[in-house]
This record gives structure tokens, C-alpha cells and sequence, in this order.
């Protein structure tokens, strides 16, 4: 019996592009070799086993409606298991540009949407890659599944059951926990369908016509509040600029990824910056990496946000491994102009609080489902004029935080990626897994042909905290001067309360010169601000407002005090 997909999976079938395909792939590395056979037995077992993976998608003939699901009477798990091979003794390199490769050929459609490589000569082992359809699922679901093929135990016996739930733990959280931002994954589905009916006919007239988007305030009088906030926050949210990572895109991908990192260090940086999160540290990082790649194409940094779209999980807990498209997208804005690491640190924090009590997912869920239900090419419109706005593609998976074996093999690490839209280069993973933390990068050959250099960018970022952490820097070393946002902030009050003592002092002045004389004979704190954002506590030179230690930033006092002048300004 068809099934008919759900408006969400729609979505993702309708955004498949010869340039950018929708399809999620993973790749699982092995210091051993695989047994074949065994690797057959588990994938018929533990995948082939969920009715989707034997189904081939159906698309109406009119090009108007919703696909189907459609059981494929001639499955045959041959046809999805590929067996290659790298040249003798193939390093990291190797594998990278034969998936690199991979990911531009399309899926058969006349097959389920998904196919499995056994890539050997991996070194002393092998590595299994997987290219799955974003419209069987999303990647919390499909990461899930994944792992689910592979035991704890190494010595488990061949596979002859299905899958069960994981319920492994992890250290790692997802950027956005979806519970904590509404009640129940009900509530937000009632909200998305209420509003896909509302603004349905909008839409429609937004990718005709995308001038009529100055008219989606009118929609505030018959829609709640949060999420007429929401429409007009889209609507006013300028495109990002094209640099490296936006613009035209080409067939040709790259795909990389960093040596896991361990997550005790990325801890350790958390807890020196009071109230920051591992995932604060790993976002704040990406984005300082993200810096130093456009400075290397020369690309003006020092005014620069850039957004990335981020996914957020909608499943009710213990739901996720039920395949589908369960989940929204948030834009989180990045503070590449941001210089200094812990100043920066701190700014993505604030603005990731900040979207983790909004109500843009919910909204945006709405939205994901209702362009799902438009035809084709209206529905790529639409997804066009929402998804040009961002840069990026920013997750991340919380993995297991014990090794897995798969065919009686341990997995040394997993990477997953996630595919983009529109004119979007860039797509960002992070995978926690065994104690440790993987970055990843997917991205466009013509826009950005040395991902590499991002990735080195990413580990300068990461050894200048720990650094700063390990050395103890980080509690006196002066903050950089260049667009110093929240230093400036705070000297800006500082100067405010000068000029009203300023003013009290001159009043008073005949009254007070005795006094002002002794202190002005004593001994003074130094006024420099350290990356805690707490003033210094040594004692200022002779004849300075610094120590010793921060004297050499005494000229860039100027600077400085012209930035606050400037933030008052903009501030009244």
C-alpha cells in the first residue's frame, strides 16, 4: 500500500539539485578489516529490517501534490552494497577525495534512496560510507539508525535480530534541546499546521512575486504575536553577503574532517570562562576558524556577521528512531568580526541563549512543512529566498561515549555530514563520540577548494584558548582593541561616570584640592580590562593609568575611547 510522504519529507525530495544534492552521508573508519559477508548479514539485518529502506519514492505525474512511499517489488540489498577499494595502503587523504567524489553522483531513483560503500586499503583497515536521501530522514534519526548496526560488545555474534533503541548516554548535548524551548513536540506540530494554513496563499506570493514580502506584516492580524515576530524577522533579515562560503555553486564537493579532538580539553576551556558550555566553546571556534579562512581570501572581517542555518531535533524523547524529517531550523547569527577569542567566546553564548527561549523553531517547522506542500518549483523558490539569508550549515550529533564495534570491528572514529541549499557552500559538523569530538566540513570545489585551511584555522583557534587557559593568560592578558564590543561597552559607562564625577569634582573643586592633590600623589589600580572582562588589580606605573605588564596598550587608549563614543551614539 503507498504511503504519501509527510509535507517535511516532501520538503527535502523537492530540494534536490544537480549542485547540490539532498543527501546525507556518514562515514564509519576501522583500523581492521571488515569480513563481507558479515557486513551483508548486519546491514540485511539491522537496516533492510525498517520497511523504508525498501521503499523507492513515486512522484505524481502532474508534478502537483505530495510523493509516495512505494514498496520496491524487485529490493535486491546487492544493488545497494558497493565494494571498492583505495590504492594500496590508502591514507585520510585518499578516502576523503573517493567520498568527496561519491557525494556528487545522484541516487537511483528507480532504487530506495540510499546505497552503502565498503571503501578497503584504508590503511591497515577500511572505512564504510553511506549516502542516504534527507527525505527517508533527518540526521538525528538517521545517525541513530546507523549506529544501531553496530554492539558494544566485540565479541557479539552475527546479527540476527532487529535493532533496539540506544539508550547509550553521551557527554555531549545538541546546540538547541528542543524540550526546553516548548511543552511537547504536539504542541509545536498543532502550531506548524495552524500556521501552514494561514500563510500557505503568502508564500505562494512570495516566490511569484518576492517584493509582496514587505506585505507578511499585514499577517499579524490574524496570527499570535510570536509568530508574526517571527515572519517579520525573516522578512527584515538581509541576505549574507557572497564570500567563500556563498555564492554559485559547482557539481564538485570536498569533504574533510579534523583527528577526533578529546573532549577533556574542550571542557577545561568551559570551565576557565565561567558559565560557558562545550558547545559554546566548539561554535565560538568554528566561527574564529571561519575568520581566519576569509582573511586568507582577503575578505573584510572587522564588520562582519554571518548566519548559519541550525538544525534543532523536534522528537519527543525515545522517538528517534522513527524515520521521517522530525525537526526545524534556527539561524544563529556569528560574530566574525569578533578578534578576540574569549570576547567572542562569550558573544556566541549570549546570542545561542537567546534563540534556546525563542520561538523560531516552531515557527520555522511551520514554514519547513507548509513550502513541503507547494509544487516543486515554487517550493524550491521558497526554500531560496529563506535559505540564501545564511552562510552555513552548522550541527551536531551527540554520539555514544563508549567504542562500538561493527562486524566485530571497532569504529576508531564516525563523521557524518549534512547536505545545503540554495547558494550555500558550507556545511559544518560536529560528532561526539567515544570521549572525543570530530569536526567536519562539506563543501563547494569552486567556492572554497582548500577546506583544509579552515580546518587548520579551527585548531589554531582551539590551541589559542587552551593556551590562554593553561598559561593562566586568560586572567590578565589585555583584550585586542579591534572591534572590542562589549570592552567598549563597558569603558562607555565608565567614561558616563567620569563625566558626572567630572562635573560633581568641579563644583566642588575649592573645597576638595587638598584632598585630589594626596590622591593624586598615591599610587593607582591599573585601568586595563583582562579577557575575564575585570579589571587589572596591579598598580599602575608613575606617570601612567597601566601597570608594567599593560603599559604597551596605553596608545591604544584612543582607539578605544573612540569605539565607546561611537556605541553611545548609536545607543541614543
Amino acid at each position: 500500500m503507498p504511503e504519501t510522504m509527510t509535507n517535511a519529507d516532501n520538503f527535502w525530495l523537492c530540494m534536490d539539485d544537480p549542485v547540490n544534492l539532498m543527501v546525507i552521508t556518514a562515514v564509519m573508519e576501522f583500523e581492521e578489516p571488515l569480513d563481507y559477508n558479515r557486513l551483508y548479514a548486519t546491514i540485511d539485518n539491522r537496516l533492510a529490517c525498517f520497511p523504508r529502506f525498501k521503499k523507492k519514492v513515486e512522484k505524481p505525474l502532474t508534478g502537483l501534490g505530495v510523493a509516495k512511499w512505494v514498496t520496491d517489488r524487485n529490493f535486491d540489498l546487492r544493488s545497494h552494497i558497493h565494494r571498492i577499494g583505495l590504492p594500496a595502503s590508502g591514507e585520510k587523504a585518499d578516502l576523503q577525495e573517493v567520498i568527496s567524489a561519491l557525494q556528487t553522483k545522484s541516487l537511483d531513483y528507480n532504487k530506495p534512496l540510499w546505497d552503502i560503500h565498503l571503501i578497503e586499503n584504508y590503511g591497515k583497515g577500511c572505512a564504510l560510507f553511506f549516502r542516504i536521501h534527507h527525505c527517508m530522514a533527518d540526521g538525528i534519526a538517521l545517525v541513530h539508525v546507523l549506529l544501531s548496526t553496530a554492539d558494544s560488545d566485540p565479541n557479539a555474534p552475527w546479527p540476527d535480530t532487529k535493532p533496539q533503541p540506544s539508550k547509550r548516554p553521551s557527554d555531549f548535548a545538541p546546540l538547541f534541546v528542543f524540550n526546553s524551548m516548548m511543552d511537547s513536540a504536539k504542541d509545536m506540530i498543532n502550531t506548524g499546521q495552524k500556521l501552514g494554513k494561514t500563510v500557505m496563499k503568502e508564500l505562494e506570493k512570495v516566490v511569484t512575486n518576492p517584493s509582496s514580502l514587505k506585505d507578511w506584516g499585514t499577517l499579524s492580524a490574524t496570527i499570535s504575536s510570536d509568530v508574526a515576530k517571527v515572519l517579520s524577522k525573516h522578512t527584515i533579515m538581509p541576505a549574507d553577503p557572497k564570500t567563500a562560503f556563498k555564492g554559485r555553486l559547482g557539481v564538485q564537493k570536498r569533504m574533510i574532517w579534523t583527528k577526533p579532538i578529546p573532549l577533556d580539553k574542550i571542557k577545561k576551556v568551559g570551565k576557565a570562562i565561567s558559565t560557558t558550555t562545550l558547545n559554546d566553546v566548539l561554535v565560538a571556534t568554528v566561527t574564529g576558524a571561519m575568520r581566519r579562512y576569509l582573511k586568507t581570501k582577503n575578505t573584510p572581517v572587522n564588520k562582519l556577521d554571518l548566519h548559519v542555518a541550525v538544525p534543532v531535533n523536534v522528537r519527543k524523547p525515545g522517538t528517534e528512531f522513527e524515520l521521517g524529517n522530525k525537526f526545524s531550523l534556527v539561524f544563529l547569527r556569528l560574530p566574525v568580526y569578533l578578534e578576540d577569542p574569549v570576547l567572542r567566546l562569550k558573544e556566541v553564548k549570549r546570542r545561542m541563549d537567546q534563540l534556546k527561549t525563542s520561538p523560531d523553531p516552531y515557527i520555522n517547522f511551520g514554514l519547513l512543512s507548509t513550502i513541503g506542500a507547494l509544487p516543486a518549483t515554487l517550493a524550491q523558490k521558497a526554500a531560496q529566498v529563506f535559505g540564501d539569508k545564511a552562510s552555513g550549515v552548522l550541527t551536531n550529533v551527540p554520539g555514544p561515549r563508549e567504542p562500538l564495534y561493527f562486524g566485530g570491528k571497532r569504529i576508531s572514529n564516525f563523521m557524518f555530514w549534512v547536505p545545503r541549499s540554495g547558494m550555500i557552500g558550507l556545511g559544518v559538523s560536529i560528532m561526539s563520540y567515544n570521549g572525543n569530538v570530530t569536526i567536519g566540513i562539506a563543501c563547494d570545489d569552486k567556492l572554497m577548494p582548500d577546506p583544509e585551511t579552515m580546518l587548520e584555522g579551527f585548531e589554531q583557534e582551539f590551541n589559542e584558548l587552551i593556551e590562554l587557559v593553561q598559561s593562566g593568560k586568560i586572567y590578565d592578558e589585555p583584550l585586542v582593541i579591534n572591534d572590542r564590543y562589549e570592552e567598549a561597552k563597558l569603558l562607555a559607562k565608565k567614561v558616563d561616570s567620569q563625566e558626572k564625577d567630572s562635573e560633581s569634582l568641579q563644583t566642588d573643586s575649592s573645597n576638595n584640592s587638598d584632598i585630589d592633590t594626596k590622591a593624586n600623589d598615591e599610587p593607582t589600580q591599573c585601568q586595563a580590562v583582562t579577557k575575564t572582562g575585570k579589571q587589572c588589580l596591579k598598580t599602575a606605573a608613575e606617570n601612567s593609568k597601566y601597570c608594567h605588564l599593560h603599559q604597551e596598550y596605553q596608545e591604544q587608549d584612543t582607539l578605544l575611547n573612540d569605539v565607546a563614543q561611537i556605541m553611545r551614539e548609536l545607543a541614543s
